[in-house]
């Protein structure tokens, strides 16, 4: 407070050019430190991310790249760093590679092996159809032991026959793409049957058919007709003498429905769990466990599915679901 009775306010005077020249150096002197430190910790973090992320990166991008060239040639798979940023990426990688070039292979080797197998098989046709042709006459002998061993005899070889041209026919993998047209399933189906029984051989079975389709439906016939005539087969001889097959087809919003149902003693587990594995998928005895597979092949080359849709002691039911024209487009 002033003294001496001096007054109430005491104003003070000065010049600000000075105060005004020190704030802005001090401002100036702030702005440099902050450039400096900024410009610092900008140029350590462009080497720690430089480091740690983009050359790592960089490392397994040309690791791809040079793995995708020649994935065979095991010097490309990577070599995981110690770089803890991105070494649970190298080693997810280097598994990935790891298995497709054991795959790759592996598949070379079966490729190589499928060969073989084709021509041994192609040979071992022919000699099985001239002994087929050789048992054809010793089943006209007259010998009563001949007349009771040729036809397991013939049996057997009918056996090998069909094997070696499954093999042959799966081997290939020249089923053309299908080409689907509007037909009439039940002419289809009643081809089917009329080819089919004479797999009956005398036993008590009856081959039916119940087509509600509306409409002619949109497949390759000959492709239709083949997997139809497969899955009639096997159920005729899954049956032992007497029983029923029913060839079921009824339209769905979005394709058609077709059962091919049998009163058979049904499937093992051991069958089912293989059902669609090539020689180990045998829905009978004797199979070559192709049949399934080349069908379900056909049918998926459809757009739509076959599947085992119920077996008991009952009976067995497979189901073909196909797609609309729409669905296939």
């Amino acid at each position: 407070m002033p003294r001496l009775k001096a007054g109430s306010l005491i104003e003070l005077t000065m010049e600000t050019s000075s105060l005004l020249q020190e704030l802005l150096a001090f401002g100036f002197r702030v702005f440099l430190l902050s450039a400096l430190i900024s410009l610092s910790t900008a140029i350590l973090l462009f080497f720690v991310v430089r480091q740690t992320v983009v050359l790592p990166v960089k490392r397994i991008v040309s690791h791809m790249k040079a793995f995708a060239d020649r994935p065979e040639d095991t010097r490309n798979i990577i070599d995981p760093a110690s770089n803890i940023v991105v070494a649970r990426t190298e080693q997810g990688l280097k598994s990935m590679q790891s298995q497709l070039s054991a795959a790759l292979r592996q598949k070379e080797r079966h490729a190589q092996l499928g060969q073989a197998v084709a021509k041994i098989s192609h040979d071992l046709r022919n000699m099985l159809t001239t002994i087929q042709m050789l048992s054809d006459t010793l089943s006209l002998s007259k010998d009563p032991s001949v007349n009771r061993l040729t036809p397991k005899l013939v049996k057997n070889v009918e056996r090998a026959v069909a094997l070696t041209e499954g093999a042959l026919t799966f081997g290939k993998a020249e089923d053309p793409a299908p080409q689907p047209e509007y037909i009439d399933l039940n002419v289809l189906v009643d081809e089917v049957i009329e080819n089919e029984q004479k797999f009956i051989n005398g036993r008590d079975i009856a081959i039916e058919k119940e087509i509600t389709v509306s409409e002619k439906i949109f497949a390759d016939p000959d492709q239709l007709y083949r997997v139809l005539g497969n899955l009639v087969r096997n159920a005729l001889q899954a049956i032992i003498d007497t029983g029923e097959i029913k060839i079921l087809a009824r339209d769905l919003a979005s394709g058609w429905q077709i059962d091919i149902r049998d009163t058979g003693p049904g499937l093992s587990q051991k069958a089912q769990d293989h059902l669609f594995e090539a020689f180990q998928g045998r829905a009978r005895s004797g199979g070559t466990g192709l049949g399934l597979v080349i069908s379900q092949e056909i049918i998926k080359g459809h757009g739509g599915s076959l599947r085992l849709h119920e077996t008991s002691e009952k009976g067995t039911v497979f189901r073909i679901l196909l797609p609309n024209a729409s669905s296939q487009n």
